[in-house]
C-alpha cells in the first residue's frame, strides 16, 4: 500500500477581537435599551415603569385622579352644575391635573418632580373640610328647592351627619328607607365634594407620611454612622 500525500492545510487566520459593542450585545441590553423595546414593542400600560419600586408615587397619580373626578362631579343639588364650572373648582381641577401630569412623570422617570403639587393639594383640602362643616342638610333642601332643583315634596334625607352614618347603617342591614336618607344626604352636599376631599386627603397624608419616613431613616443613617464611626474607633 502506498501512502497518499497529505493535502496543504489553508493557513488559518486569526479571529478578530471583539468589539466593545459585541460585548455589550451579548451581555444584554441596558436599562435605557430595554426601556426602549418596551416601547417600540408596544404601547406601556398607563402610569406604570417596571423599574419604579415606589409605590408612592402611584399613591400620589390616583389622589390626583380621585380629585380630577370631583370636580368633574355636581358640588350641589343641581346635577347640572359640576365643580370645575366654579372658581374655587377651577383652581382644584388645576391643582388635580398638575398631580397627574407631575406623578405619571415620576413613575416614568423613577424620580419625584411633583412635590411642590403635594403642597398646593392642601387648598383643596381645606376647603372642601371647611364646606364639610359648615353643611346643614335642612338649609340645602330650602335652597334646592327654591332654585328648582329638585321638589322639596317627598324627598327624604339624613338630618345631620350622625344621622347620616346611623342611616349607613341600617342600609348595610338591608333598611331600604335609610339607604333612601343617604343618597338624598349625599345628593344635597354633592358628590364631587367629597372625591375632592378624598383625594386631597390622600395626597397631604402620603406626604406627611413621607415626611415621617424620611425623617426616620435619616435618623437611622445618622445612628448606623456614628455606631460605625465609634468600632473604628476602638480598632
Amino acid at each position: 500500500m502506498t501512502d497518499t500525500a497529505p493535502q496543504d492545510l489553508t493557513t488559518l487566520e486569526p479571529l478578530e477581537p471583539i468589539s466593545a459593542p459585541a460585548a455589550d450585545a451579548a451581555a444584554g441590553p441596558g436599562t435605557a435599551d430595554a426601556m426602549l423595546m418596551a416601547m417600540r414593542s408596544g404601547l406601556p400600560a398607563p402610569a406604570y415603569n417596571p423599574y419604579c419600586r415606589d409605590v408612592s408615587f402611584y399613591r400620589f397619580l390616583f389622589a390626583g385622579v380621585v380629585m380630577f373626578a370631583g370636580c368633574m362631579m355636581p358640588i350641589s343639588a343641581d346635577l347640572t352644575r359640576s365643580g370645575f364650572t366654579t372658581m374655587s373648582g377651577g383652581v382644584y381641577t388645576l391643582i388635580a391635573v398638575a398631580m397627574v401630569w407631575s406623578w405619571w412623570a415620576s413613575i416614568a422617570n423613577n424620580r419625584p418632580v411633583g412635590l411642590k403639587w403635594l403642597l398646593f393639594a392642601a387648598a383643596p383640602l381645606i376647603g372642601s373640610v371647611m364646606h364639610l362643616m359648615a353643611f346643614d342638610p335642612t338649609a340645602a333642601l330650602e335652597a334646592a328647592d327654591k332654585a328648582g332643583w329638585l321638589k322639596k315634596d317627598g324627598f327624604t334625607c339624613s338630618d345631620s351627619w350622625a344621622g347620616l352614618f346611623k342611616d349607613m347603617g341600617g342600609a348595610i342591614m338591608k333598611d331600604a328607607a335609610a339607604g333612601v336618607r343617604v343618597e338624598g344626604f349625599w345628593r344635597l352636599l354633592g358628590v364631587g365634594n367629597v372625591f375632592v376631599f378624598l383625594g386631597a386627603l390622600m395626597a397631604e397624608l402620603g406626604f406627611l407620611g413621607g415626611i415621617v419616613g424620611g425623617a426616620k431613616k435619616n435618623k437611622a443613617d445618622t445612628k448606623a454612622k456614628m455606631q460605625a464611626s465609634s468600632e473604628r474607633k476602638r480598632k
